[in-house]
């Protein structure tokens, strides 16, 4: 189906998670609601085709003796035949979809419409959805909706939530996520995902072959016992947690172990990684890895290189404590077939020759790999703005030069200026984390999230992101 430049966004949820109330809100806000749910109650009652192939498919019984369709029989079979949900799914859907076209094409100028079912995941989209927006709500609050307007015992209940797909396959690759809990404010979520989709409407209207990628730069910490409770397998579920609530396509890991980046993986199923350990160039030691949205972005080649006098093989770099990596990749997206590089870096935390030589070194090096291609540089450099390896990075009178992307967003900067917490608070003066841009990407938002769960940080960085559109 083609759509033109308005889009056609998926809203989702677990049943009782108040997916219908959120649709309301978008109505009340002039946004046309396609109700899949209730397109298909229509279809089996009224479409002759669909009627013959249930009955052929689940037999007579699916039908009362005055034709219209047997639903409390359905629901008992399915309860007890959970395999059968897929079979009846493949009847009905595509004749929904099918309306869901007809639709659409009658309706009239809006920044997007909306697609409302229960049974849509980020990973199994019917194919006219472009985005999809998921209404998450806890378990608890969720039974407490469903017997409320159903009368259901809880028995019932678990069992109609359990033929539905699990809450990480609604939220895993969710473009937008709406928190709707007791605790959330709906209204000011709702309002945000207006505004994003009227800026990108506007976008589309005139830079329609641009790319645009949420980059992040998360210094995860590496996994040590001295932490105690804030010891990686007490953080690991909410590192992976943040990076899927804040949508990132690209994030730039330092100080990951081998291990990490696999806990990451669990959490992330929908991207991509790669990278070498720096102490022996395959999976001793911490990790720059890069991680990547694989059904965004297609990877054509990547690399790595140590930050030393001789960049091709493991060592240490001039009077740098450790070794230090710089982990590189070509991406292309795959919507748009732009092309472009990413590198990714974690500076010495002692060698003040080692970070002023591994500022000069990777504007080198991205020179030398990019040329004018394209390129984000993301990293922990454990320099402040003010200091000689910023300075060198960015210097206004080297051709070879990087922008710091917070200078140059379209809408400013958000959060904290410094980047650096240690698990406590945040640190005046401990700006290190950064994201820069060369070759003309244009930066609409700049953020440094630190947001705390049970007062507690992901990890001991800020992690920070830039919304960047590729040219």
């Amino acid at each position: 189906m083609t759509t033109g430049l308005k889009p056609f966004i998926g809203i989702t949820g677990g049943i009782g998670s108040g997916k219908s109330t959120i649709c309301r809100i978008f109505s009340c806000l002039g946004i046309p609601v396609f109700e899949a749910d209730k397109a298909a109650r229509e279809i089996c009652e009224q479409d002759t085709a669909v009627k013959e192939a249930i009955i052929a498919e689940f037999g007579p019984k699916a039908y009362l003796p005055d034709g219209s369709y047997n639903r409390a029989w359905m629901k008992g079979l399915l309860q007890k035949y959970p395999g059968d949900v897929a079979h009846l799914n493949a009847i009905i859907h595509p004749a929904v979809r099918q309306k869901a076209t007809e639709w659409f094409a009658a309706t009239p100028d809006a920044p997007f419409c909306l697609y409302e079912s229960a049974l849509i995941t980020p990973q199994k989209k019917p194919e006219p959805i472009s985005q999809i927006i998921t209404v998450d709500a806890p378990l608890s609050e969720r039974i407490q909706n469903i017997q409320k307007r159903s009368n259901m015992s809880y028995m019932e209940t678990m069992q109609i939530i359990d033929l539905q797909p699990k809450p990480k396959n609604y939220l895993w690759g969710a473009d937008f996520v709406i928190q709707n809990g007791k605790n959330n404010q709906v209204f000011p979520q709702v309002i945000q995902i207006l505004k994003a989709f009227t800026c990108f409407l506007l976008l589309l209207v005139g830079q329609s072959a641009s790319a645009q990628i949420k980059a992040m730069t998360f210094n995860v910490r590496l996994d040590t016992k001295s932490d105690g409770l804030n010891q990686w397998k007490y953080r690991s579920k909410h590192c992976g947690e943040l990076i899927r609530y804040h949508q990132a396509d690209i994030i730039g890991l330092q100080e990951a172990f081998l291990h990490q980046i696999t806990d990451l993986e669990k959490e992330l199923p929908g991207f991509g990684w790669f990278g070498k350990g720096r102490d022996d160039g395959k999976a001793e030691g911490e990790f720059s890895a890069l991680m990547y949205r694989k059904s965004k972005f297609k990877l054509i080649k990547e690399s790595t290189f140590w930050l030393s006098d001789s960049c091709d093989k493991v060592g240490f770099g001039w009077d740098a404590a450790c070794r230090r990596v710089v982990t590189w990749g070509q991406f292309q997206e795959i919507k748009t077939g732009k092309k472009f590089f990413v590198f990714n870096t974690h500076f010495d935390h002692l060698g003040k020759v080692a970070r002023r030589e591994s500022a000069k070194l990777v504007l080198r090096k991205i020179t030398e790999i990019a040329g004018k291609s394209p390129v984000i540089l993301t990293g922990d450099f454990n320099a402040t703005p003010d200091d000689e390896p910023i300075q060198i990075l960015v210097d206004p009178k080297n051709p070879a030069r990087v922008i710091d992307t917070e200078k140059i967003s379209q809408n400013g900067h958000y959060g904290p200026y410094s980047s650096f917490n240690g698990f406590t608070k945040e640190q005046e003066g401990k700006h290190i984390d950064y994201l820069f841009v060369k070759n003309g990407p244009v930066v609409l938002q700049h953020t440094t999230h630190s947001e705390t769960w049970e007062n507690k940080y992901p990890t001991d960085h800020f992690p920070v992101s830039a919304v960047i559109r590729i040219p």
